[in-house]
């Protein structure tokens, strides 16, 4: 199944819902007058506390509970609406997926970061065992409704951490779009501008691969082979770590000869002009090698024991697959550090 992307100024209006609908929220939206009047049209709602912390086993197993208490009918007809960051549409697309064999999933993204990324291509997760998406199901929503008043209420932060997808999009297919945050639109109403684009681009490697089965669909995970590890050793937010990952992919493909130095420096002084608080020469530095193997070993790209895929970079808007081990890994990140 497909979603349906909608893209409107406002939220949508709860006649547009069946009755039979639950929204599941992230509390910290009701700081929003709008959203906090826009949620009293809805009988049946649920707050949730966002983050990673959210998604685990015991706190679906408390939700699913809520859910059956709640006076809703359980029909075919019912609907699961998550509105929120990627952890939110995360836990409820993963609810929505098992709940009853699977109900009816709408996300409308609270942050750039899920408009663009985490709500498109159907994956939902939960962590285990202090590992991140270890449990999941594809489970595209049936609609997802991108908001521009909702996105554009957002603090410039949130822009800057969805930076590390959205740039890494350009980097993976379209030479254009990363001209285009070269010259300085990396503003919130250009990112709006060029959302319709970044999400496009997003499907057209999803729909090749729609569940992973031929490989094609791991060019998404460009930069996040050492920025799972920076995300999860230092909790730093997804997209800096996914930028500060991709710098790390420049480097080792520059160093492999396979891009540029053109290339390996537009890339390179990309991500350094969105002047992060993190760098990629501090992250390197405090990692200790049991962190990075214990890391690396729960990867999900691991296609053997030890070997996984890492996205290395040929050109902007070009990237390749290749298979490496952890210890060719933690030798390059040995290299990296002794360049610095």
């Amino acid at each position: 199944m497909k979603s349906q992307i909608v893209y409107s100024k406002k939220l949508p209006k709860s006649q547009l819902f069946p009755k039979e609908s639950i929204i599941f929220y992230d509390s910290v939206l009701l700081k929003n007058k709008g959203i906090k009047s826009w949620l009293m049209d809805f009988p049946h709602k649920i707050a949730l506390k966002s983050g990673e912390e959210l998604k685990t086993i015991e706190n679906l197993m408390l939700m699913l509970k809520k859910i059956s208490n709640l006076p809703v009918a359980k029909s075919t007809s019912l609907t699961f609406v998550a509105v929120g960051g990627g952890s939110v549409g995360d836990f409820v697309g993963f609810m929505a997926s098992i709940y009853k064999r699977g109900r009816r999933l709408v996300l409308i993204p609270s942050t750039w970061l899920a408009s663009v990324d985490s709500s498109h291509g159907g994956k939902n997760g939960l962590n285990f065992l202090k590992t991140k998406n270890q449990i999941g199901s594809f489970y595209p929503a049936h609609k997802i409704y991108i908001c521009k008043e909702l996105l554009m209420s957002q603090p410039n932060l949130l822009l800057t951490e969805a930076m590390g997808e959205i740039i890494k999009i350009a980097v993976l297919c379209d030479l254009m779009l990363f001209g285009a945050f070269e010259k300085g639109s990396i503003r919130a109403s250009e990112i709006y501008k060029y959302i319709s684009r970044i999400i496009n681009n997003k499907y057209k490697i999803v729909d090749q691969d729609p569940f992973e089965k031929k490989g094609l669909r791991r060019l998404l995970n460009l930069g996040h082979t050492m920025g799972h590890v920076f995300e999860s050793h230092y909790g730093w937010p997804h997209g800096v770590s996914v930028l500060l990952g991709l710098q790390f992919s420049a480097r080792w493909s520059f160093a492999k000869g396979i891009l540029n130095q053109k290339d390996f420096f537009r890339i390179f002084n990309l991500i350094d002009s969105l002047e992060l608080n993190q760098n990629l020469s501090f992250a390197l530095s405090n990692l200790s090698k049991k962190n990075i193997i214990s890391h690396l070993s729960n990867d999900k790209k691991l296609i053997a024991k030890h070997k996984l895929e890492f996205i290395f970079i040929k050109k902007i808007g070009s990237c390749l697959r290749k298979a490496v081990t952890i210890e060719q890994i933690l030798l390059e990140i040995k290299r990296q550090r002794a360049e610095q």
